[in-house]
């Protein structure tokens, strides 16, 4: 039987589903576009730094081959950063894990939006199943690091259930009919 209480328990459901689905495609997007920024200071440096070595001549001013070090050292450490901090395998990691997320957010929603009396599956049965989906992702995930994670991927809108809206339109349906 679906009372309140397991209307109440989905929607705690559905917003965790939300919460964590929108957190890792944040997180993806950002190690994303570390990955980008990295990877055009690394080719726009190795490129000037080509350009300049082509030209340089060996008896030319010393500044020259100073600033020439510069820039190619700026290139070194720029694609070293990139790759030490797997800035791309990173964000295919938690793009994958959004979706895990997106995929139990809408089996949640699927039950969600089916009027309690006539979902087939009894509560106890359904939540134990998404317990189970919860407890999967969150051993395979690569873990977000909390202190970004509260300045950096969450929103106060992540947090909200549309289905809090469609429980509380259906208790004052049964209260008023």
């Amino acid at each position: 039987m679906w009372t309140d209480y397991e209307n109440e328990t989905l929607i705690h459901h559905h917003k965790m589903a939300k919460m964590y689905k929108k957190r890792y495609q944040r997180a993806s997007d950002f190690h994303n576009s570390l990955y980008r920024i990295f990877g055009l200071i690394t080719v726009l440096t190795s490129t000037i730094s080509s350009t300049i070595s082509w030209g340089n001549n060996p008896s030319g001013p010393e500044n020259q081959s100073y600033i020439l070090s510069m820039i190619t050292t700026s290139s070194a450490i720029s694609a070293a950063i990139q790759n030490f901090y797997k800035f791309q395998e990173n964000s295919n990691d938690f793009i994958s894990t959004a979706k895990l997320y997106a995929s139990l957010q809408n089996k949640i929603e699927k039950m969600g939006n089916i009027i309690p009396q006539n979902r087939e599956i009894h509560p106890t049965e359904f939540f134990e199943i998404i317990q189970n989906d919860f407890d999967t992702i969150s051993e395979k995930r690569k873990e977000i690091s909390n202190c970004i994670s509260k300045r950096c991927y969450y929103h106060l809108d992540d947090e909200k259930s549309f289905l809090e809206e469609k429980h509380e339109k259906y208790k004052e349906i049964l209260q008023n009919p």
